[in-house]
């Protein structure tokens, strides 16, 4: 049986926000490229016309934004472009990036929490948990989620799940009304909802 690479490539990008329409091409077809998806080595993006694309790198905490149209091919570290007008660039702190890769993925048939859970924490780590996301929080533009997905991260690796409820039930009340907050707020409410069947 032959395997392709591309199966086994790292993922090396979280997607934070799409405007417009980007694809990736997977298996000679064009699918949607939508927020909080992560990329592999490898992938190739196309931006259209109007179209705006952020992403974090999990090496280096790199954000990019890309406007199209054009190309862009995702390596460990950065987007390399084909056409694309240079990125706006901000590195963001590594602890909220390597944080950021232990999001929760969809899997294929669209369930929330495919990620692994670790063992219970101790306080010492909450507390930096929660220290670590005021700070984030502090130096953030407004509507960046970016600490928000952090800290949710974090208390969903650490199975503190009736903690994610309150930050989502805060989320949802005072934050940003953004697509990506929907998003966001819908992923790991699926992900709460299935650690918690799993435990049964």
């Amino acid at each position: 049986m032959l395997v392709s690479g591309r199966a086994w490539a790292t993922e090396v990008a979280l997607v934070m926000s799409v405007q417009g329409r980007v694809t990736r091409l997977a298996e000679a077809a064009q699918v949607p490229v939508e927020a909080f998806v992560k990329l592999k080595e490898g992938d190739r993006l196309t931006l259209d016309k109007d179209s705006r694309l952020q992403v974090v790198y999990f090496e280096n905490g790199r954000r990019e934004t890309w406007s199209g149209p054009g190309r862009l091919d995702m390596a460990l570290r950065e987007g390399k472009p084909g056409g694309l007008p240079a990125p706006e660039i901000k590195l963001l702190p590594l602890v909220m990036a390597r944080q950021l890769a232990r999001t929760p993925a969809l899997d294929s048939q669209g369930r929330g929490g495919v990620t692994r859970l670790r063992s219970v924490p101790s306080q010492s780590a909450l507390i930096k948990l929660e220290d670590t996301y005021q700070d984030l929080k502090r130096r953030a533009e407004a509507n960046d989620l970016g600490p928000e997905m952090y800290l949710l991260s974090g208390l969903f690796d650490m199975r503190e799940l009736d903690r994610v409820e309150r930050v989502l039930g805060d989320l949802q009340q005072d934050g940003p009304k953004t697509p990506e907050a929907a998003l966001l707020i819908s992923l790991y409410r699926k992900s709460v909802k299935n650690a918690r069947e799993s435990k049964n």
